[in-house]
C-alpha cells in the first residue's frame, strides 16, 4: 500500500495514529534504563515513562504530592511497578487538570506500549487527584500512599474499583484517622497501616518494608504463571527473595516450596533446582523456590529459620497464591535435602508440611564432619561445632513415626549414597512413611541428569508422589499422559 493512501484511510476512518512520545531529557531520569525523560504532554509540563518494548502491560500514573516533582518523593515506586510487569507514568503538574491532560496524553492509542488497565497512585495530596479521577470511572484501580485530605474531599468511586490505601502513623495523627475511615468507607478497599514516625514512605525503616509486597501484591492481583522476587522475609532489613509459580484454575493447589543446595554457602534461588520448574508447573503445583541466608554469614540454624519463615509466608499468604495451606510440600536438594529432612524432624508452629522430598541429602552431619575434605568447612556452619550440636542438627537422630512422609531421591554414583541408604534404614525401623527412588550410574545434582533418559524418569515419579500424597490420589504426570498419547 502506498503513503498517501495509508494516509488517505487513517484520516477518513479517524484511526490517525498519535505522534510518537518526544524526550527532552536523552538520558531518561537516572533512575531506572529505559525511561523516556521529560515527555512534554502540554505546552509547559512533562512526565516521565516507562513502557518499554514487547507485550503490552498495565500502567500506573503516578501523582506526587505537595512537595518535589516527578522525580522525588515516589521514587521507589518505579523499579517496584517494572517488578510485577507494570508501565509507569510519572507526572509534573500545576492543577488536576494537568493530570487529566497527561493522562489523555498517554491513553492516545499507539503512543506508548500499554494496555487499557490504567491505575492510579497518588502520593501525599496527590492522593485526592487519584480519588478525584478515580471517581469519573474508567480505571483499574486507585492506590495511596501518605494520603492527605480532608474528611468531605471524597468523591464515590465506582463500584467494584480496587483500592489500596498505605498509610503511615507517623505525624500529626488526623491524616491517618482521615484515611482508615475513607477506606472503610469504601468497598472492598485495603488498607495498610504502617507503623513509622514519618507519613512519607521514602523515609520509613526497611522493616517497615512489607508495604512492597502488598502493594506488589495487589498489583499482581488474580494473575497466574511466573511471579519473580516476592520479598518473603526482611531479617535484619534486608530482603529475602522466593520465585514463584502460580497455575491457571481456580484452584486451591497443592504448593511445593524449594531450598536449593551448595553445602549451605552458594547458590540461589535459580541455581540446582531449575530442571524441576516446568515437570510441576506442567503437573499444575504452585511452587516457591527460595532464597536463603548463606554460611558463614548465617550459620545453618539461621537457614533452617529462613525456610521456616518461607513456609509461614507461603501458608499466610495462601489466598493470594491460591494455594492449600494444608496441602503443602518441602523440597530440597544435597544441602538444601538436610535443611528439609531437619524441619520436617522438629515440632514447628505455623509451618507444618504434608510431604517432604529429599534430593542427595546430608542427613548426619557427625559422620560428614569426620571426612578430612570436610573438617575444615564445620566452623562455617555453627559457631560451636560439638558432637552434640552436629547430632541436634542431623536428621538421622530424629527420626520418629510421626514424620510427613518422605520421598528420597539418590544416585549410585554420589557421594552421599551410603548416608541415604543409612537414614532410609532409619525411616524404615521407625515405620515412617517414606519412598526411596534410586537412580543407577547417576552423580551428585539434578542438573547433571539432564540429557539422560535413564535418569531423568525422576520427574514423573516424582509428580506422581506428591499427588498421591498431597491429592489423595495417584495422577499420571502430563509428561507420561502425553507420551501415552503419542504411543
Amino acid at each position: 500500500m502506498t503513503n498517501w493512501l495509508f494516509a488517505v484511510i487513517v484520516i477518513t476512518t479517524g484511526l490517525l495514529p498519535c505522534s510518537p512520545p518526544v524526550p527532552l531529557a536523552a538520558s531518561g531520569n537516572y533512575i531506572l534504563p529505559g525511561v523516556l525523560g521529560d515527555v512534554l504532554y502540554s505546552s509547559s509540563h512533562t512526565l516521565d515513562a516507562y513502557a518499554p518494548a514487547g507485550q503490552a502491560r498495565p500502567a500506573a500514573v503516578i501523582i506526587h504530592g505537595r512537595d518535589g516533582n516527578k522525580r522525588t518523593h515516589v521514587t521507589p515506586l518505579f523499579e517496584l511497578l517494572d517488578s510485577v510487569g507494570y508501565a509507569w507514568f510519572s507526572v509534573d503538574y500545576d492543577s488536576e487538570s494537568d493530570v487529566v491532560d497527561a493522562i489523555r496524553f498517554i491513553r492516545c492509542p499507539g503512543r506508548f506500549n500499554v494496555s487499557n488497565d490504567l491505575t492510579l497512585i497518588g502520593e501525599d495530596t496527590g492522593a485526592k487527584i487519584a480519588f478525584d479521577l478515580g471517581a469519573q470511572g474508567g480505571f483499574r484501580g486507585v492506590v495511596t500512599f501518605g494520603a492527605q485530605f480532608g474528611a468531605d474531599e471524597q468523591k464515590h468511586l465506582p463500584a467494584g474499583m480496587r483500592v489500596l490505601m498505605v498509610q503511615g502513623s507517623g505525624g500529626p495523627g488526623a491524616p491517618f484517622r482521615v484515611a482508615e475511615g475513607k477506606c472503610r468507607e469504601i468497598p472492598g478497599c485495603e488498607f495498610f497501616p504502617v507503623s513509622a514516625e514519618s507519613l512519607h514512605f521514602e523515609h520509613w525503616h526497611p522493616d517497615r518494608w512489607e508495604w512492597q509486597e502488598a502493594f506488589t501484591g495487589w498489583l499482581r492481583d488474580d494473575r497466574r504463571g511466573l511471579w519473580k522476587n516476592i520479598t518473603y522475609s526482611r531479617p535484619g532489613g534486608r530482603p529475602l527473595l522466593m520465585d514463584a509459580f502460580i497455575p491457571n484454575g481456580s484452584g486451591p493447589f497443592p504448593a511445593v516450596i524449594m531450598a536449593h543446595g551448595a553445602c549451605w554457602e552458594t547458590g540461589d534461588k535459580v541455581t540446582s533446582l531449575s530442571p524441576l520448574f516446568e515437570p510441576l508447573a506442567r503437573a499444575e503445583f504452585a511452587w516457591f523456590s527460595i532464597d536463603y541466608r548463606l554460611a558463614p554469614y548465617v550459620q545453618i540454624p539461621g537457614e533452617l529459620e529462613d525456610l521456616r519463615t518461607a513456609i509461614r509466608y507461603v501458608r499466610a499468604h495462601s489466598a493470594q497464591f491460591h494455594v492449600d495451606p494444608n496441602r503443602i510440600a518441602i523440597l530440597g536438594e544435597s544441602s538444601g535435602g538436610h535443611l528439609v529432612a531437619q524441619v520436617a524432624s522438629e515440632r514447628c508452629a505455623g509451618c507444618e508440611v504434608q510431604a517432604v522430598v529429599s534430593f542427595y541429602g546430608v542427613y548426619d552431619l557427625t559422620r560428614l564432619a569426620q571426612q578430612s575434605e570436610w573438617k575444615d568447612w564445620v566452623p562455617h556452619w555453627f559457631e560451636k561445632p560439638s558432637s552434640e550440636i552436629l547430632r541436634e542438627y542431623s536428621p538421622i537422630f530424629h527420626v520418629t513415626p510421626e514424620l510427613p512422609p518422605l520421598l528420597l531421591i539418590q544416585g549410585t554414583q554420589d557421594p552421599l549414597y551410603e548416608g541415604t541408604l543409612k537414614y532410609e534404614v532409619q525411616l524404615k525401623k521407625a515405620r515412617a512413611r517414606s519412598k526411596l527412588i534410586i537412580l543407577q550410574g547417576a552423580p551428585h545434582g539434578m542438573e547433571d541428569w539432564e540429557g539422560h533418559p535413564e535418569w531423568v524418569s525422576y520427574k514423573e515419579e516424582l509428580v506422581d508422589w506428591l499427588s498421591e500424597v498431597l491429592n489423595g490420589q495417584r495422577v499420571p504426570s502430563r509428561e507420561r499422559a502425553t507420551a501415552k498419547e503419542h504411543r
